[in-house]
């Protein structure tokens, strides 16, 4: 399975005009693809006001089928033309290939906690073989489903764990117990020669 994500930040003094173009234009692309497209808003986070929509797809062959309806849509494209004047800088999308942790139902989550970090150099294969350890560790301690993917597309071994709550207070409450849990912070440090020390988090709520 493939995790789409497309960000584009939103100018300050139009963010709720934005928002609410947000969840109209990814009610148009869930007609046209036929799948259900979330929008997502980023909060206690660096760049506050972005703004993003997410879909996941069987295969990449499957995106590129889906994606080529919205492409030849021409009232979604002035839809996105027209909306130009609410956001600043360059849409920016990127692809995930989950590997492990997806259970439950994702539409039951509103917040999602997010960890992005890179593989060090000559080490993809341990990367990957820790990132799925720490997911299943995180989820088996947090009492949440953790979900381990690497990129497709952006840096050149990139790996991303993303932990999906209903509340606030239940990802809270996953966290506390993750990061109290001794044998859990040894794991995620047994694995530290693996990745380049430039790992980031993000944490993103549920618009639509």
């Amino acid at each position: 399975m493939y995790l789409f994500n497309r960000t584009r930040s939103a100018r300050p003094e139009h963010f709720t005009e934005a928002m609410a173009w947000a969840v109209q234009i990814a009610e148009k692309a869930s007609s046209l693809l036929g799948t259900k497209v979330s929008v997502w808003g980023t909060v206690l986070s660096p760049d506050i006001s972005t703004l993003s929509w997410t879909c996941a797809f069987d295969t990449l062959a499957d995106w590129a089928d889906r994606s080529s309806r919205l492409a030849g849509d021409q009232d979604y494209a002035a839809s996105v033309a027209a909306a130009a004047p609410l956001f600043h800088g360059t849409v920016s999308d990127s692809m995930s290939g989950l590997i492990s942790g997806m259970s439950g139902n994702p539409e039951a989550n509103n917040f999602v906690a997010v960890v992005r970090a890179t593989a060090a150099s000559g080490h993809l294969a341990g990367a990957v073989e820790h990132g799925v350890k720490v997911a299943a560790a995180a989820s088996a301690t947090g009492g949440l489903s953790t979900v381990f993917g690497t990129s497709v597309t952006g840096n050149y071994g990139g790996v991303i764990w993303l932990t999906g709550a209903p509340t606030m207070a239940d990802l809270e409450a996953s966290m506390d117990k993750v990061n109290a849990d001794p044998a859990f912070v040894a794991l995620v440090d047994s694995g530290a020669g693996n990745f380049q020390p430039n790992a980031t988090q993000s944490l993103h709520y549920r618009i639509s």
